[in-house]
């Protein structure tokens, strides 16, 4: 069975209570790009504070959520939540992504720092 954005995001605040506000925020709710980019706020707080339990928390949820979510919620995990991640204060929190959500990454930071998309404003 497929999740819809309203499955995945209950399921996401019963693992993160303390993002329920931020998620079901009127200006947020309809979104689930916002409610992604609120998501990696969070988490990259956590990697900022070597946050490794929330982090293998996060890691494990999208890893059994990914082929259960429709297209539209996928797109917005991989680039408005994973591709916008930074692990330079923490790199070793990178290597903890698993295989499909690293390979991901990796996919989409090559993507994005390939020549053609390096052009800079025209």
């Amino acid at each position: 069975m497929m999740k819809d954005q309203d499955l995945f995001i209950n399921e996401l605040i019963q693992l993160f209570p303390s993002l329920k506000e931020e998620f079901l925020d009127e200006d947020c709710r309809a979104s689930i790009t916002f409610q992604m980019g609120r998501f990696k706020r969070f988490i990259q707080q956590a990697i900022a504070k070597n946050g490794g339990d929330k982090f293998d928390v996060m890691v494990d949820f999208l890893t059994k959520n990914l082929p259960l979510v429709d297209k539209r919620v996928q797109n917005a995990i991989y680039l408005s939540f994973l591709g916008k991640l930074d692990f330079s204060e923490n790199p070793d929190l990178k290597k903890r992504l698993g295989q499909h959500l690293g390979k991901a990454y990796t996919d989409i930071e090559n993507y994005n720092n390939s020549p053609r998309n390096n052009r800079g404003t025209e």
